[in-house]
């Protein structure tokens, strides 16, 4: 597991503390939950998986330039 820092304002703190003392869970566990939904939002997005196809394509097109040194 990784490592991070993260900076959120007060209120941002604050909030997300009272959320996971309610729920009597760690401030950390709500957070990878939070990132978790993030991805799974945005991968199901028409836009960004047209994105990500065009960047595998570009990157795979760069690979292949590499490996012909």
């Amino acid at each position: 597991m990784r490592a991070m820092t993260l900076r959120l304002n007060e209120t941002e703190y604050e909030r997300l503390r009272t959320l996971a003392f309610v729920e009597d869970r760690a401030v950390t566990e709500v957070i990878r939950e939070a990132v978790q939904e993030y991805i799974q939002r945005k991968v199901s997005h028409e836009e960004f998986r047209t994105s990500l196809e065009e960047a595998m394509r570009e990157n795979a097109r760069l690979i292949t330039e590499l490996a012909r040194y």
